[in-house]
């Protein structure tokens, strides 16, 4: 921080005239002052003394911005279900959206939540496998985007969507290993029960401005979140047209 120091000279003769203020920045290191607005201080200068009269200031530091975070959004709730607690909610559609002949598949699903699991375009949910681990313990729950815009994919309120790829690879020893979670929901049938925790995530909202430009890039099942985006972009063009009709 920088402090600028101004001293006035001047004489007590009538005659003699005031020599001209001086301002001088210097780093504050090489100066000390005391809580004093105004230092007065006669000094001998050529065998005459004059009053030299010095006023220190200090510049204060600029005050740090605060960046304004969607955590502080209202209306954004997260984490209604807890894992002690899931949401149990029903599948209502499994699809693979991948060709036959593609590397690995992904699924698209939809769970019925009848509107007690309210979530945001960008948000997650956990989704808690049946059964247990090698150890004989319940299976931790598995974060996803999710997939759908906040009205579902049916446009009530009352469903979640994901994108999922299931999960297979041979590890060092040859072995075939799947993954619990995504073999566990890629195999589900309509009707069978997901246990559903969340939803989580308040950092990868749509801008509030409809207006806002969007830029999107994603790989593999990473496009969940964007078609949730892409899901919600549509239903704003749909109501903008029919407003302008």
């Amino acid at each position: 921080m920088a402090t600028a120091v101004t001293s006035t000279v001047s004489f007590p003769s009538s005659k003699s005239a005031s020599l001209p203020s001086r301002t001088s920045i210097i780093s504050p290191e090489r100066i000390s002052f005391k809580k004093v607005p105004l230092h007065y201080r006669d000094v001998s200068v050529g065998g005459r003394v004059v009053s030299v009269r010095a006023q220190v200031t200090t510049e204060a530091p600029a005050k740090k911005v605060e960046k304004e975070s969607k955590k502080m959004e209202e209306g954004v709730v997260v984490n209604k279900y807890k894992p002690k607690e899931p949401y149990v909610g029903r599948c209502l559609l499994n699809t693979k959206i991948t060709a036959d002949d593609a590397p690995g598949e992904t699924w698209h699903m939809v769970f019925s939540t009848e509107g007690e699991v309210p979530y945001r375009e960008g948000q997650s949910i956990g989704v808690i496998a049946d059964g247990i681990d090698k150890n004989g313990k319940p299976h931790k729950l598995r974060l996803y985007s999710i997939a759908s815009s906040a009205l579902g994919d049916f446009g009530d309120s009352k469903t979640v969507s994901l994108c999922v790829k299931r999960l297979v690879y041979t590890n060092d020893k040859g072995e075939i290993v799947k993954g619990v979670c995504s073999n566990f929901l890629c195999d589900l049938k309509p009707g069978a029960d997901v246990k559903i925790t969340g939803p989580v995530g308040k950092e990868m909202l749509m801008p509030k401005d409809p207006n806002a430009t969007i830029i999107m890039l994603a790989t593999g099942t990473g496009i969940a979140p964007f078609r949730s985006f892409c899901g919600k972009c549509s239903l704003r063009s749909m109501m903008t047209t029919r407003l302008m009709e």
